[in-house]
């Protein structure tokens, strides 16, 4: 499984997740306290909004504190609204388009090529999928919460 924090330039930071381990919340707090250490190495200066959806790791009082103790802010995400996720709806289709048809030997072929496509992806790419995820929340709120899908 693949974690992946990203602005409107570039991907800040990918978190791969071992086989057959699950993200627990301590596993999640790990994972935003490196994504702190990388938003102080890269310089980015702006206010940190995550996106995630409602899991249990995403939304246990542990992982609430951790997020308040790095000073990120939470985008509020309905129930069940993967049509309002641009992972879901704009990265990893990309992704999976790309990576369709390849064969590799082993996992760390697999992390590098990720790597590899993301560095490619141009500024624009980033910034669309926050312009369709802008039209996406207004069209939610225009069905009033029902599923946007497109």
């Amino acid at each position: 499984m693949l974690t992946v924090f990203w602005s409107s330039e570039h991907v800040v930071l990918t978190d791969f997740l071992e086989k057959e381990t699950t993200i627990k919340s301590q596993r999640y707090i790990e994972t935003l306290t490196a994504l702190k250490r990388r938003i102080k190495q890269i310089g980015i200066r702006s206010e940190t909004l995550l996106q995630h959806d409602n899991a249990r790791p995403h939304t246990s009082a542990a992982t609430r504190d951790a997020i308040q103790c790095l000073d990120f802010s939470v985008l509020p995400h309905p129930l069940y609204s993967p049509d309002l996720t641009p992972g879901d709806f704009h990265l990893f289709p990309k992704l999976k388009e790309h990576l369709k048809g390849q064969h590799f030997s082993c996992d760390e072929e697999v992390k590098s090529e990720v790597r590899k496509w993301f560095q490619k992806q141009s500024t624009n790419f980033f910034k669309d999928g926050f312009q369709r995820l802008v039209q996406r929340w207004r069209k939610c709120i225009e069905v009033r919460g029902d599923f946007v899908e497109k």
